[in-house]
Order: C-alpha cells, then structure tokens, then sequence
C-alpha cells in the first residue's frame, strides 16, 4: 500500500483529504503546550476565587484540539500534563496558607494530580483515533471514568474539582445529581466542551442537493444530543425544585469560632475555653434544641477506658500513644475532662456536638480518632463517631514508613507526626427524636462517605448531615468556598439537609435542594483573630424525598470508566490483526 501511494498522486490525494476530513490537525497552529495550559488556566477561573463558572463549559476545548493533533505524540501529552499542572498549582495554592514550611506538599500536590491530564488524553484519542468513537461519548467518558479513580482513597481521595464542581451555583441544573451524582453535572460540561471542539474541527456545512449549503448531518447529529442532554437535566431540575414539600426540624446552634490554626503551637487552651464558654452562651440566647461545635475546637482530649481493662494492660496502651505520659496522672486528666463536658451540657440544659480527639483504651488495642461526640444534660453516656476517611499529611503521612523522604512534604517532625485511627463504620447521633450524621471535616467532599453517612447502603438515613470542620488552616482563601460547594452537591445528591460548624468558616444550612439558606462569611485574609466567629441559628427543614443516587451509588463514574478501559483491550486487538494482516499481504 505505501508504494502505491508513492507512484500515484491521487492515492496520496485521497489519504491526504480523508485525513483533513477526519479532523487530523497539520503540525500548523498553536503548539500542545499553548492549548494544554491554556486549558489549565481557563479551567482555573472557573473555580474559586475567580468563580467564572461559565469558564468550564469551553475551557477543556484547547485540551481536546489534542486528541487529533498532528504533532508528535510525546509534545502532546506533554502539552496536556502542562495543562494539569498549570491548573492544580492554581486550584490547590490555597494549600500554602497552612504553614509557611507547605510549598514543597502544594508543589508535590499539583505534580501528582497534574498526571491525571495526560491519562484522560490517552484514553480519549485510543476512543477516538483507534477505535473511531465519536467525540461527544469519549471525552466524558474518559474523563468522568479518570476523575472516578483519581478520587480513589488508596490512589488520593482529593476530590475536590471535579469538573461538576463548577455546576453548583445553577440551581436547576443540579437537581440531576440525585440520579447521577455530581459526575452527570461533569458529563454535561463536557458534552458541551467536545461539541464546541467538533464545530471547530469538523465541518459544519455541505452542499445542498439544490445548490447552496446546509448544515452537515453530524453537526445537526452532535447538536440534537447537547441540547437534549441539557434541556432533559433542566426539565428534570424544574420538576424537583417545584415538587419540594419540606417539614419542620430540629432547631440548631452552629457555633463559627475563628481560631487560626498553627502547626506546633497556637492558642492556649484556657483562651479557646474561655471563647467556646462565650460562644455557647450566645448560642443558648435562641433556645436551640442542639448546639454544634466545629471539629477538634475542644482543646482537651476524651478518653475511653473499657470498664475490665487491667491497670498493667491500660499502662501499656498509654506508653504505646504517649511515651512520657504516667497512666495514673493521664487517667485523672481523662476524669476531670469528662466531668468538664458532662457539666457543661448539664448547665446549658441542650444536647450538644462536640469536635474533639479521643483516645480508646479497649482489649484490642489503643485507638486515637478525630471525633465528633454528642453529650446530653442529665445523662452519663455519650454517643461518638469516629470520622473514617482520614486527610493525607494532616492526619497521617502515607508511606513514611517505606519511604522516609515522604516527611520533607510536610511541616512534621520524626517524633511529632500526626497518626490518627480511622471510625470502623457510621453512627448515628440521636437525640431528642432526631437523628444526626456527622461528616467531619473533608468527609462532605467524599461523594462515597457522605452517601454512606447518609444510610445509602440500606440503612435508615439521618434527618440531618452534620458537617464539623475546621477550616482554619485555609484561613482567608478560596478553600472556604470550594468547601461549601461540596456540601451543596452532597445535600442534592441525598436529599438531606447539611449544617455546616466550621471554624473560620464558612458555616452554613443548605436544604435538600442545594439552597445555601443561611450562611456566616469567613474572614479576609489577614484579618484579626475571632474576627469572624459567631453563631449561626437554623431551623432545618427536612426533606422528605428519596435520591436515587443514594441507592444506586456512583453507576455513571464506574459504567464511564469501563467504557473507557473496555476500549484499551479492543484497540490493541486491532492494531494486533492489522499488522498480522500487513505481515501476510504480498509485497
């Protein structure tokens, strides 16, 4: 075949307009690293602090003009791993502002999420350019398939700005996410994206039979399906937002302190005690039938001995979590900490939610968790959960066992790093007829864990998903908002309201349509401690709707991804059988 296309001129003709006919780009025009940082940049905006939500929906176009280029391969995942990391060192700089020593983890961040570019843009020009696939059913599914695995726990667990994430100011629009989960909001902006690809790269108009020009088949084709998909998803939307019948809740005392967050050191304990004592009393003023503090706020750690376990036992666990410690001394601590919790919600009268470290001594073994505890005046038990999907290198530091090098990301010491246990399962806080389930800190953003708290395994879900964060290591940035957006997409994807108890900010009550109801500001950058602490009051409206999504889980991530990988295996199957078939064809 190639010498024949050598001696004839119409053949070369032919390969050369069947090639410009397809979309494949000459090496002319902008080089991959031009459209792939390009991509990052616009796609940057489109997030916060800029919120240029309306950014997202063209500005993967340069990344996809990728797929077909005529360049060389290697210039063109370069391009595009350009692309992710001009986007993450913009998205995560946020991750600065926790110590002035957090450059190197902010740079080691954006270099490891930068590598998810280049995977998408393989998987897509396999489907496209392989296998012929059109680009309005590659690109997503690459794409949501990819954002899926780099949420994985194990791989990351970051999953923050996913491309949906951009969606969660349209309030119609979002009502999808109850079927799909906040990954149908990303199908959709990046339908939008490769159609705007193909109306550059196709052509868009042929010659009438008649004489004239008329829009080509595949542009009518390509359009009829983007408008469909985003007309059915703003039906959809119309159809839940005016079908919401909220009942009456429970009435809840979000406290918002604003305590900056300092490795090593901070606020003395009296202090933050004396400005929760301040903060609770503001908050009783309302007559609240629960009082929510934000995460760890309580300066002091809960201990929990079981009841048989031995003196010798119980010395032994104490010098495994503090070597220096005297069991006896730390045990009296532990009393006088209890009857400190127990007395206050005794005086207030009103159960109340405490963020606070605790630490189990129990037969098995000594545990230490990031929890939230729920005590009631009058009563000597306590009900706790333990968070599960513990923060990378603010909770642990993974693999520093194997790789020691690993500490040099973080602020951390050898003998002062964080090592925290994660919750073997959800609990539900229950008290006066209500039922709370608690998301602390980054939990809210963990589609899996979230549905999980919310009863989407089979169990009976809360009237409330609590949120206790504390955000004050972020303090004055773009993290406050990005982290309320995901609160906005988990309470749409379940249908149950979230309150948010954030120190710093920003705390909040967002109903079960994705409504930010209430919401206390976070402070400016630079402003002065305790600027922004407050009380936010709420009576939460319950939502009575069932979620889709909450019983079927992430169907459309996972069928994106199968779809995508399916195509790997089929793709070399053809290469396989078409060199067989080169290799037995007569010179």
């Amino acid at each position: 075949m190639s010498q024949s296309i050598a001696t004839d001129p119409n053949a070369a003709a032919g390969v050369s307009a069947t090639a410009e006919a397809d979309g494949v780009r000459s090496r002319r025009g902008p080089h991959p690293a031009v459209l792939g940082v390009a991509s990052g940049l616009l796609l940057a905006m489109a997030y916060e602090p800029v919120g240029a939500w309306w950014l997202a929906w063209a500005a993967l176009v340069p990344f996809l003009m990728l797929v077909r280029g005529g360049r060389s391969a290697g210039s063109v995942y370069l391009g595009a791993w350009l692309g992710g990391l001009a986007f993450w060192l913009i998205a995560v700089e946020w991750v600065r502002a926790s110590d002035a020593s957090a450059w190197p983890g902010w740079l080691a961040l954006a270099l490891v999420l930068s590598l998810w570019w280049p995977a998408s843009l393989g998987l897509i020009r396999v489907m496209v350019r392989r296998l012929g696939l059109p680009m309005l059913l590659a690109a997503p599914a690459a794409w949501i398939g990819v954002e899926y695995v780099r949420g994985l726990y194990p791989l990351n667990g970051f999953q923050w700005f996913f491309l949906g994430h951009s969606t969660y100011r349209l309030l119609p629009m979002i009502q999808v996410a109850d079927l799909t989960g906040a990954w149908g909001l990303g199908v959709l902006v990046m339908l939008a994206n490769a159609w705007l690809v193909e109306l550059i790269e196709r052509p868009r108009t042929a010659e009438a039979p008649k004489g004239g020009r008329r829009p080509t088949r595949g542009l009518v084709v390509r359009s009829a399906v983007v408008a469909v998909a985003v007309a059915s998803s703003l039906a959809y939307g119309a159809v839940r937002l005016s079908g919401a019948r909220f009942e009456e809740g429970p009435r809840l005392a979000l406290i918002q302190s604003d305590i900056p967050q300092v490795f090593g050191g901070g606020p003395d304990s009296r202090e933050v005690l004396d400005t929760f004592r301040r903060l609770v009393d503001r908050a009783l003023a309302d007559r609240p039938d629960v009082v929510v503090w934000p995460e760890t706020m309580f300066p002091y750690g809960w201990f929990d001995r079981s009841p048989g376990l031995s003196d010798a036992e119980f010395a032994r666990q104490v010098e495994a979590l503090f070597p220096d410690a005297d069991p006896e001394r730390l045990a009296e601590f532990g009393g006088d900490v209890r009857a400190l919790l127990h007395s206050w919600a005794d005086q207030a009268g009103v159960p109340m939610i405490v963020g606070i470290n605790s630490y189990l001594f129990r037969p098995e073994g000594p545990s230490r968790h990031n929890t939230a505890l729920l005590l009631e005046p009058g009563r000597e038990a306590t009900q706790s959960y333990h968070k599960r999907h513990l923060v990378p290198f603010g909770e642990y530091v993974p693999l520093v066992e194997t790789v020691p090098m690993v500490l040099a990301l973080t602020p951390f010491e050898a003998d002062h790093m964080p090592n925290l246990d994660p919750g073997s399962g959800p609990s539900t806080l229950s008290t006066g007829g209500w039922d709370f389930s608690a998301a602390i800190c980054f939990e809210d953003s963990v589609p899996q864990v979230a549905r999980l708290l919310a009863g989407g395994t089979g169990a009976e879900g809360p009237d409330v998903l609590l949120n206790l964060s504390n955000d004050g290591w972020f303090r004055g940035t773009a993290a406050h908002q990005l982290h309320l957006a995901n609160s906005v997409l988990r309470a749409v994807e379940l249908r149950v309201p979230v309150a948010r108890a954030v120190n710093t900010g920003t705390s909040a009550l967002v109903d079960g349509n994705g409504v930010v109801r209430e919401e206390l500001p976070p402070p400016e950058r630079g402003a002065l401690p305790n600027a922004a602490e407050g009380v936010l009051t709420v009576d939460v409206p319950l939502d009575p709707r069932t979620s889709f999504y909450a019983r079927a889980g992430d169907w459309l991530p996972i069928g994106c991804l199968a779809l995508a990988l399916g195509c790997l295996p089929v793709a070399a199957g053809r290469s396989i059988a078409g060199r067989w078939r080169a290799g037995r064809s007569p010179a």
